[in-house]
């Protein structure tokens, strides 16, 4: 099943490849086909450079561009060419090249470059009325292009005759003229509805001014009623003079009556007084009976003294009978206590015979367990290195194929000029004939080439030791990775181990994630154990890339390490898809992952856990949904870095 997995992935990594080279095939065509059509275009004479502006991220499409300015001039002018990601056009610009995914953009560029002499080269624009020249895929899979002459010509620029030697099609303009009638018709059936809307609209306002005049008959009714009830009103006027001669005589009589009122309060005022005096009888008394209730209260207190006397004797004589239960009592707890002791003393020599019996068995148990677990970091580390398998054969194929292509060069160039070799080894200093003999094999040389052949040779030399450094660095790589889990502490460079994770996993983020490297300078050594650091940084690493990928664009890597105190912080961010908070509580735990059935075993993070934990370090994660991830790992620095 391995295997088929491997063949799979290697045949996937093939078409990719393949892919990518017609890709860039297809940008050479579309640079090559632009100066070709720019040359075949009568040009204004000016004294500037030519310039071509190019609206594109496609960094391929940009570096064709440039080495192809740098090597052609357009119109007897030097070459300058532009780039920019947003709609910019420069005002004494050329030419304005537009890749395919900024068609969206081509009617404001029309709008802003027409009348002055601008071509514009777009890329699969669907709208052939708009286009000026305009590329296409053929059905071969090549690439050809079309031409509308008549917006050429509208910007003032002339069509050459050669420009039917390119293999280029007219915009077929009956075909444009029936979409454009089409568009009138249907502007014309929208304006018949318009028609037909403001038709119902002046009958609406027909309707509503006759409203109108029924409602201007309703006002002059309410007119004269209004007039009758300001009639009523003045009648009521009248008789609210009438209530307020009433009102006056009703006040005089009010005012007799608070008259009276305040004879009343006198005589309430002098039965206050005499109640008062009767509250102050009634003072008198209860101070008397206060006094007795004290004689009372003291007679009471002198019979509660008796009583508690009678109590104390009481008390006594229970105290006594109390003194002899309580001695019979503790007799028996004794006795009680001392068959406890007995008891507890036989069960706790059991009880150790047992706990001896299960530390040893707890001791096995933990030697098992940390074995297995030593296994399992082993397995993990192991599939780590199956998945990354193809690649690494990948990285170690290309160094070898620099060895083997430098060989067979070095063996054909070293066969060219053997003869010249064993030429000279043939020379003797007593010949008669040897200055004719350096001038034959001075003429023999320059034959061959012999100058050429030995800087090829130089090359190629340089070649294979390029190839052979590489796979030692990808096989030392390997086998630091790869120690065994048994091995004791030494000092480790933090620097070196995340290289080591990059290196085995150069295959996966080459062509589809930045990697950026921030380390800090001076950062001291650590003590930890080889080969399990670099284990912890590859599952942390794989997992960010594997992130980034599932987002889909700008995938983007930061690795940062500096100094927190007496501890080195070693930082992985990403702009991943991002964890909910509910994965975040459980992306530690093992055999929990968020990746598809098969593609992970949920172990990863939970041994790098482990791993940080064993060395003495913390990790944490930050993250939220389609924000990244960040993951923060603190190791303690070594016992002579610290003092």
């Amino acid at each position: 099943m391995k295997v088929k997995q491997a063949i799979i992935f290697l045949l996937a990594t093939l078409l990719v490849g393949q892919i990518a080279h017609a890709q860039t095939d297809r940008q050479k065509q579309l640079v090559a086909s632009t100066y070709s059509i720019i040359k075949n275009i009568e040009w204004p004479q000016k004294s500037t450079p030519f310039k071509i502006h190019v609206i594109t991220t496609d960094e391929d499409l940009k570096t064709e561009f440039r080495s192809t300015s740098q090597t052609q001039k357009l119109a007897g002018r030097d070459v300058q060419v532009g780039f920019t990601s947003y709609v910019i056009i420069p005002q004494d610009a050329d030419v304005i090249f537009v890749t395919n995914r900024y068609n969206a953009t081509i009617p404001t560029l029309l709008d802003r470059i027409g009348g002055k002499s601008m071509l514009l080269i777009t890329d699969r624009y669907d709208k052939q009325r708009d286009v000026m020249i305009n590329f296409l895929n053929s059905a071969a899979g090549g690439l050809t292009f079309e031409i509308n002459r008549a917006n050429v010509i509208n910007q003032g620029l002339k069509i050459k005759p050669g420009m039917n030697d390119l293999g280029g099609s007219e915009v077929d303009l009956a075909k444009i003229f029936k979409q454009v009638r089409d568009s009138v018709r249907a502007m014309e059936l929208r304006a018949e509805a318009l028609k037909e809307q403001f038709d119902t609209l002046n009958m609406n306002v027909a309707i509503a001014q006759r409203i109108g005049r029924q409602q201007q008959l309703l006002m002059a009714e309410k007119d004269e009623e209004i007039d009758q009830k300001e009639k009523e009103i003045e009648k009521q006027n009248s008789l609210l003079d009438s209530l307020r001669d009433e009102f006056a005589e009703s006040e005089q009589r009010l005012i007799a009556l608070t008259t009276q009122l305040d004879e009343r309060e006198q005589e309430l005022d002098v039965l206050t007084e005499e109640i008062n005096i009767q509250k102050d009888q009634v003072a008198e008394g209860n101070k008397t009976l206060d006094e007795q209730q004290e004689r009372i209260a003291k007679q009471n207190e002198e019979i509660a003294q008796r009583e508690e006397r009678l109590d104390e004797m009481s008390n006594v004589v229970n105290s006594q009978q109390s003194a002899l239960v309580f001695l019979i009592l503790f007799l028996v707890v004794v006795v009680v206590f001392l068959f406890l002791i007995f008891t507890a003393y036989r069960a706790r020599k059991r009880a150790a015979r047992k706990l001896a019996e299960q530390k040893e068995d707890l001791a096995n148990l933990l030697e098992e367990l940390q074995e297995t677990q030593s296994q399992l970091v082993q397995s993990e580390k192991m599939a780590s290195l199956g998945t990354l398998t193809a690649g690494i054969a990948h990285e170690i194929n290309n160094a070898i194929n620099f060895v083997y292509s430098g060989i067979h060069v070095l063996s054909d160039r070293f066969a060219e000029i053997r003869p010249v070799i064993s030429q000279v080894t043939e020379l003797k200093e007593d010949d008669s004939d040897l200055k004719q003999s350096i001038q034959d094999l001075s003429k023999k040389r320059e034959e061959i080439g012999y100058d050429e052949a030995q800087g090829i040779i130089d090359q190629m030399i340089s070649s294979i030791k390029v190839g052979a450094e590489r796979t030692t660095e990808i096989v030392k790589g390997l086998r630091i990775f790869s120690r065994s889990e048994t091995e004791k502490k030494t000092k480790i460079d933090i620097h070196n181990d995340l290289d080591v994770a990059l290196l085995l996993l150069n295959s996966r983020h080459r062509d589809s994630v930045k990697i950026n490297k921030k380390f800090a300078e001076n950062i001291p050594e650590i003590d930890g154990f080889k080969g399990q650091l670099s284990q912890a940084f590859l599952n942390i690493i794989n997992n960010s890339i594997d992130a980034v990928i599932s987002k889909g664009k700008d995938g983007k890597i930061d690795i940062i390490t500096n100094m927190n105190g007496k501890h080195v912080e070693v930082k992985v961010k990403d702009n991943g898809v991002g964890m909910s908070e509910e994965q975040k509580q459980k992306i530690f735990d093992p055999f929990y992952t968020t990746k598809n059935v098969g593609a992970g075993t949920g172990l990863g993070l939970a041994i790098t856990y482990g791993i940080v934990e064993r060395h003495g370090g913390t990790i944490a994660v930050d993250s939220r949904p389609e924000e990244g991830a960040e993951f923060t790992i603190k190791l303690p620095l070594a016992e002579e870095s610290n003092e």
